[in-house]
């Protein structure tokens, strides 16, 4: 992408789970707004909607990446993703709506180079399945642990202190455990 054109616009997207609110302030000032949804029709029209010299903002979120991918690949205009920890310092306000944060991401691009902005690097298609694979992982690990110590807590509930978490750790020493309480407690 050499020959990209120079940036006029700076675009601000506050993404939403069903719902992106866009800015752009124009060259000029002027600034235009845009609502869409997050579907795959939607985000065709968001496409559309931008321009060729415009730079697009949006703070890391679960659909960031995949808007930000989208808008690099389709249409060859930078885009940053921004760390929200690190821009939540930065434009704190009593005003907190979309349209004022899209406004406020779109300003930030206006008033600092890219480089000088708390980005979040968008992660490659491989690094995001890895990171799918991770949290599922971790979120199923958790939930399994959280069962386990509830069903201790029954043990416990039953009056069979003597049953300790490390009996009910595999599958086969749960199943003997469970067989030994109260039938009303199964």
């Amino acid at each position: 992408m050499g020959n990209r054109v120079e940036v006029k616009n700076y675009v601000g997207i506050d993404v939403g789970k069903r719902r992106l609110e866009v800015v752009r302030i124009r060259e000029e000032g002027e600034l235009q707004r845009h609502q869409t949804g997050t579907t795959r029709k939607d985000l065709n029209g968001l496409m559309a909607w931008l321009k060729p010299d415009d730079m697009v903002v949006l703070e890391a979120g679960n659909l960031s990446f995949m808007i930000a991918k989208r808008i690099r690949d389709e249409r060859g205009i930078p885009v940053a993703v921004l760390n929200p920890g690190d821009v939540a310092t930065i434009y704190q306000s009593l005003k907190k709506t979309d349209r004022e944060d899209a406004l406020k991401l779109a300003r930030l691009a206006q008033r600092h180079p890219i480089e000088e902005l708390p980005t979040v690097q968008i992660p490659t298609e491989d690094e995001e399945r890895w990171r799918r694979l991770c949290s599922e992982q971790a979120f199923w690990s958790r939930e399994a642990t959280k069962g386990k110590n509830r069903l201790h807590s029954l043990f416990t509930s039953a009056g069979m202190t003597q049953i300790t978490k490390k009996d009910i750790w595999s599958i086969k020493k749960r199943e003997q455990a469970v067989s030994m309480l109260p039938v009303h407690y199964q």
